[in-house]
This record gives structure tokens, C-alpha cells and sequence, in this order.
């Protein structure tokens, strides 16, 4: 049994990007006989077993600014001299990827994954920007093993670095919905195709705040606007958005959703809208896909990968193309219901678990 260390992320059953990728490669590399042992932040020590790998949660220091890179020593140290045997170190993203030279200098191969191109988010100053850029480079130059989730971010590691990566996508299982069981419905007085469906963290990166005054601009009464997420570390933001959706009665916040009750959210929705600035691969964009919707989607790289052509395309950060999607959206709902179907088609081709994880043993199993 190879044993591989995943090592960043947070609470594995919270499932953001980074820790819904290692849950479920982990899981489906436990069924082909690999052992992964997966270290992630959190405010206490402990370990447990999920779907029969290993998580090891260490509690991180106060400051976000050294919290994932005193992650990756701990884990990587703990990796080596406790965990017996780890042949293969992958970091996600590059602040514990900053420690791959110890594995290395033992023998161990070390990988960095990219999940995004952190530098490109808006809520980062001019110089904290310029300092991530900074460190990508770094650690660009220094891992000699990279993978990305998505071909865009292979293309601009290859152009701004010259470094080959490999991409091996985020991805998804295909849903059965005769197997959602939420009431999520009607605790909120949704109808099914009654309402267009924001599903992420409500941080600015993502655009909701334009999202939702684009939406009270529309003037749309006949299909609300559900804005399924939280963000527990920015709380004026997330009162922002409540004070601008307070114009209108049919915007609905449903906090942070899991498992049923997302399935439900997106089983049912009308349109899924992801009007984001920047987005690696969306796995949350994947499952809407998967359920057959159509997608309202600003038009960048990491979208257009996902979803080709089919989409109704929006400029990011621009309210107006976002009112003028969404007016037309309701006006063409009918016609534009075939998008929805080849939408999941699209995902059952190229992005579900079997065929990211069957990439990712080709490629760990040849470096």
C-alpha cells in the first residue's frame, strides 16, 4: 500500500475546494489500495478516519499569515519520523509547499498542487497581491513536481514560468436524485425552477454583491434569487449583502449548505449563477452542471473550461451584463432548457472522481 500525505486545507467535513478534492481523491484511492493520510488546520488537535484514510487535524496558530505554513512543517515533520513509510508529499497551494525540500532531500518525492491563482482575488491589497506573486514564483521555482486543477493555470505556469504542469481537474460524483431526501424546499417557500441559485462563500472574489443588485435591478418577481453560502471570517461583508438585499423581499440567504440540502438547492434551481472574478475549476459549478442546469456565468478562463461554450456568458464585476442575463434568462427559460442537458453530458465525459483519480495514479505512479 503506497502511503501519500495530502497536506492543507481545513475541516475535511467543511467542504471547500482544497478539502473537497482530497476527500474525495482520498476516497477513491483508498478503493484502488492506496493509503492517504490527509493533515489539515483546525482550533484543536485530533485525529479520526474518514472512508478509510486517516485525517490528522493540528490547531492553528492565531495568524492567518503563518497558519499553512507552520501547517506544512508540522505535517510534513509528522509525515516523516511518526507515520511510517510516506512515499509521496503533496501540498495544496504554496504556502506549505514552502517545506518540500525536506521530503526531497530524504529520498520522498514532493508535489504542489495549484488550486487557483490566489493573487487574482480582490480582496487583496496592491502589495499583498504583489507579495503572492512573489511567493508563487518562489514556489514555483522550487517544486520540481506540479500539478493544477484546471488547463488554464497550466498554461500561465508554462507561459509566466516556464514549468510544465500536469492538470488533473476537480470533479464530481455523478448525483441520483431519487436519493436527495431535504426539505430545504419549503423551509424557504421555494418552488422547483423558482429561483436562480448562488452556491459558494459570500466573499468579493465571487461577486455577489453584484450578483444580488443586478438581480433587484432586473426587477424579477416570478423567480427569487437564492444566495446559499457564509463566510464566518469577513462579517461586515456578509452584512453588506444582507443591507443591499434588504430592497427587495425575494432575495433569500440560507447560510452555508451541505450534502441534501445543496443537492436539493441545485436539483431544483432555474439557473446556477457563478459571477465570479477569479475561479480555479468550480467544483460547486461541475454539480450544477451535473443536475442538468443552466449556467449564468461571468466569462473567464476557469468557467470556460468547465463549460465550453454553454453558458450565458456575463463580464465579471459588471452589474448591467448581469441584469441583462438574467432578464433574458426568463424570458427564454423553455429554449434554454436543452443547455442544461448538455451541460451534464459534458460533465459525465470529462469531469467525474473515477477519471481525475485514474489521472492522478498514472502521473504519481510515473514521477
Amino acid at each position: 500500500m503506497m502511503k501519500i500525505a495530502f497536506i492543507g486545507g481545513r475541516d475535511i467535513h467543511k467542504l471547500g475546494g482544497i478539502e473537497t478534492y482530497m476527500f474525495n481523491l482520498c476516497t477513491k484511492l483508498v478503493q484502488y489500495g492506496y493509503k492517504p493520510i490527509v493533515y489539515c488546520e483546525s482550533n484543536c488537535n485530533k485525529i479520526e478516519y474518514v472512508n478509510g484514510f486517516k485525517v490528522i487535524y493540528w490547531k492553528s496558530p492565531k495568524s492567518i499569515y503563518i497558519c499553512k505554513i507552520w501547517l506544512g512543517l508540522k505535517s510534513t515533520l509528522h509525515a516523516l519520523f511518526v507515520e511510517d513509510n510516506v512515499k509521496i508529499f503533496h501540498y495544496n497551494a504554496w504556502p506549505p509547499s514552502l517545506w518540500n525540500w525536506i521530503p526531497r532531500l530524504m529520498g520522498r518525492k514532493a508535489i504542489m498542487m495549484g488550486h487557483g491563482l490566489e493573487w487574482k482575488h480582490t480582496k487583496y491589497s496592491q502589495r499583498q497581491q504583489n507579495v503572492l506573486k512573489f511567493m508563487e514564483k518562489v514556489t514555483a521555482m522550487m517544486n520540481n513536481h506540479l500539478i493544477m486543477c484546471s488547463d488554464y493555470q497550466s498554461e500561465y505556469f508554462k507561459k509566466r514560468y516556464k514549468r510544465d504542469c500536469v492538470t488533473i481537474p476537480c470533479a464530481i460524483n455523478i448525483p441520483k436524485r431519487n436519493e436527495i431526501n431535504s426539505d430545504i424546499l419549503e423551509r424557504y417557500k421555494l418552488e422547483k425552477n423558482g429561483y436562480f441559485l448562488y452556491l459558494g462563500r459570500l466573499v468579493q472574489v465571487k461577486n455577489p454583491d453584484y450578483l444580488i443588485r443586478a438581480y433587484i435591478k432586473s426587477q424579477i418577481k416570478d423567480i427569487k434569487l437564492v444566495m446559499a453560502g457564509s463566510n464566518d471570517t469577513d462579517p461586515d461583508y456578509v452584512k453588506m449583502l444582507n443591507d443591499i438585499a434588504k430592497e427587495s423581499d425575494n432575495v433569500i440567504f440560507t447560510g452555508a449548505v451541505y450534502n441534501n440540502d445543496k443537492n436539493a438547492l441545485l436539483c431544483n434551481c432555474a439557473a446556477f449563477c457563478i459571477p465570479s472574478t477569479s475561479e480555479g475549476l468550480a467544483i460547486t459549478l461541475l454539480e450544477a452542471m451535473s443536475f442538468s442546469r443552466p449556467v449564468i456565468a461571468s466569462d473567464i478562463d476557469g468557467n470556460r473550461e468547465a463549460l465550453g461554450d454553454n453558458a450565458l456568458w456575463v463580464k465579471a464585476e459588471d452589474e448591467e451584463s448581469l441584469c441583462k442575463q438574467l432578464v433574458f434568462f426568463k424570458n427564454n427559460m423553455k429554449d434554454l432548457e436543452v443547455r442544461g442537458e448538455e451541460n451534464k453530458v459534458r460533465v459525465e465525459s470529462m469531469f467525474t472522481w473515477d477519471k481525475t483519480c485514474q489521472r492522478y495514479i498514472d502521473y504519481i505512479e510515473n514521477i
